[in-house]
């Protein structure tokens, strides 16, 4: 497939484009729900939150237990990995989500599986349900966290 030029008046008008990436072990541990975005603890989410803002396309969190999820999406405090035992479940909540949503683009953000292997269920999930729904799935390694703060510059 040819590498096309991206226009969001263009990509809009024959779908949504959805900015995302994976949830992380480091959340806020406090009783009762929180939005997604303010239970996870992550540099990286916040920094593809903000990218997604700017862009103005929606943002997602691909959550261990849940599987895609808006950023506002109040959840419980948990503890999962995503392992291969829960790829089905989690490919048919993330292709149940990317149809809801009238998803048609995804950027996915994530670690590279060479630097943290534990991004490959995740990764999969994401590559099932972009097939099962005909979604366009572009995957960016970002660096590991403490290196995102070039992506923080770009994007203040």
């Amino acid at each position: 497939m040819k590498n096309k030029i991206f226009s969001p008046l263009r990509l809009n008008a024959a779908g949504k484009i959805l900015i995302c990436t994976i949830c992380c072990r480091e959340k806020d541990q406090a009783e009762g729900l929180l939005p997604a975005l303010q239970r996870y603890r992550s540099s990286r989410i916040k920094t593809v939150s903000k990218l997604s803002r700017k862009a103005g396309w929606p943002f997602a969190i691909l959550s261990g237990k849940y599987g895609l999820i808006s950023a506002d999406e109040p959840i419980p405090y948990y503890d999962r990995l995503m392992g291969e035992d829960d790829l089905g479940k989690i490919i048919e909540k993330n292709t149940v989500f990317l149809k809801k949503n009238g998803i048609k683009m995804i950027f996915f953000l994530i670690p590279a599986p060479a630097i943290d292997p534990h991004v490959v269920p995740y990764l999969k999930s994401m590559e099932a349900a972009a097939e099962s729904t005909g979604s366009e799935l572009k995957i960016i390694f970002v660096p590991p966290y403490p290196k995102l703060h070039f992506m923080k510059s770009r994007i203040n």
